[in-house]
């Protein structure tokens, strides 16, 4: 059975959310704001309900791009900080501009995007370009983080690069990478959304 303090932790957020829709409401109604300035909940409620068909479809597509940017990023973040680990003077190369490729907004390529390549495959190259860099700098972090004596204990038990990075590197970077992972999986969100304005 839960505890209380479960239980607290659980309905608190419950009763947030639902104090919030009240005063939204109120406030729409109160002031009499018009549905394209901002919609009640209610109002938002039942064209979600009328117009549920047309906007199921529209939300699987989004939601199939946003899972094909995320794991594309999820992959070659990953791949390229296992390379980087493997090779500094590749890291010293590219990094630089997995760093550009941050800091560009999604909003200012989108377009340019759209017009050199096919639309979902834009679309997913945004949520990509978004999702990626979490993933590749927290898994680089990760696996430049091991503790030094490990890696020495390991050197003198003649492991091999492999070996070390299998059963040394790779473990202690999890939690890096899962919070690389978690972060990129809202910002591909993000970046799908984004594209598909643009």
């Amino acid at each position: 059975m839960k505890s209380p303090q479960d239980l607290v932790r659980f309905l608190l957020p419950l009763a947030v959310f639902a104090a919030g829709l009240v005063l939204w409401e109120a406030i729409v109604r109160g002031y009499g704001i018009q549905p394209y300035v901002l919609p009640s909940p209610l109002l938002v409620l039942k064209t979600l309900v009328a117009d549920w068909p047309i906007l199921s479809q529209s939300l699987g597509v989004t939601l199939l791009t946003t899972l094909e940017g995320f794991v594309a990023a999820a992959v070659g973040g990953i791949v390229l900080a296992l390379l980087f680990n493997q090779s500094k003077w590749l890291e010293y190369s590219l990094f630089p501009y997995a760093v550009v490729l941050q800091v560009t907004p999604v909003i200012a390529i989108a377009p340019l995007l759209l017009i050199y390549l096919q639309q979902q495959t834009a679309v997913i190259v945004c949520a990509w370009i978004v999702a990626f860099f979490p993933v590749l700098s927290n898994t680089t972090l990760g696996l430049n983080s091991v503790d030094r004596n490990l890696a020495g204990l390991f050197q003198l038990y003649g492991a091999s690069q492999l070996q070390t990075l299998l059963f040394l590197k790779l473990p202690a970077a999890l939690p890096y990478i899962l919070g690389g992972l978690r972060i990129a999986g809202g910002l591909s969100l993000i970046g799908a959304v984004v594209a598909e304005i643009a």
